[in-house]
């Protein structure tokens, strides 16, 4: 019997979960979702079918990529405890992804089994260790997250397995307004689908125009900006530590305090001590 240990809330495009199963099998059944899973620790003989792949026999070893597709049938059943995490890529999403970058958009995910994928295995293992100050629940990070997941997924349709290459950075004038929109926004639960309107463009091809011009993605050049935002606060009021989360846009004061440590180098609450023994200017 298939035990989840923990799955998160389907946060609009992507949901993120974690299984530890005992040893056993899931019965036929099907997603509506795009499913990626991905083993991690101990190897586990495992016999899987799908409908449009058949069977198929296998060692899962740490790092081995499962993919269902959306609607298909599938089934299986291991030998020993099995450990994976993984993800739903909402199907919608990936048809317009498919879309942006010159596919048809009822291009066909494939179906996969056993294989390795070191971008989305190193993404799944840092998500999970991140999860006590819950990302998705920034729909900038789910979003942003769930278009590259989407891109790979995609992979197996596009000429050469890569996605295109050669963005154009936004114009001045662009940039200025999707300056100005995030600034005026910093708080609210921005989407990456909120930002690319403003630079009338969709959210696949903005966030490579976005990268071309900043040379980061839309969540960290944003998370940047919270950041900034908190450490004004920070150093000119006396709001707790949570407040000042939510009005720089964090989920919550966990959430800050991580984003805060790894761009700062410290904690919140140091860098507001510090503040208040500098000699004022």
């Amino acid at each position: 019997m298939e035990t989840p240990v923990m799955t998160t809330e389907q946060k609009g495009c992507l949901a993120f979960y974690y299984h530890r199963r005992d040893r056993g099998g899931v019965h036929e059944h099907r997603h509506r979702s795009h499913q990626i899973s991905i083993t991690i620790g101990k190897p586990v003989d495992v016999r899987w079918w799908t409908a449009n792949g058949g069977r198929t026999r296998l060692t899962a070893i740490d790092g081995n990529v499962i993919v269902n597709p959306a609607e298909e049938p599938h089934a299986g059943n291991w030998d020993g405890a099995w450990e994976s995490i993984g993800f739903y890529v909402d199907a919608g999403l990936t048809a317009a992804v498919a879309e942006d970058i010159g596919l048809s958009r009822a291009a066909a995910v494939q179906t996969s089994c056993g294989g390795k994928d070191a971008a989305t295995y190193g993404l799944a293992r840092t998500l999970l260790q991140e999860l006590d100050s819950d990302p998705l629940s920034c729909r900038l990070y789910a979003e942003s997250l769930a278009n590259l997941l989407a891109v790979r997924l995609l992979r197996g349709c596009m000429h050469g397995g890569t996605a295109p290459s050669g963005a154009l950075a936004l114009s001045a004038t662009t940039m200025r307004r999707v300056d100005a929109f995030v600034a005026e926004n910093l708080e609210n639960n921005l989407s990456v689908s909120e930002i690319a309107a403003v630079a009338r463009l969709s959210p696949f091809h903005f966030s490579r125009c976005f990268k071309a011009r900043t040379g980061m993605g839309p969540y960290e050049y944003v998370t940047r900006q919270r950041v900034e935002r908190a450490c004004q606060l920070l150093s000119a009021t006396t709001l707790p530590i949570t407040e000042i989360a939510y009005r720089s846009g964090f989920a919550g004061q966990s959430h800050l305090c991580t984003r805060f440590r790894r761009i700062m180098g410290t904690s919140p609450a140091r860098y507001r001590l510090e503040c208040s023994g500098r000699p004022q200017e």
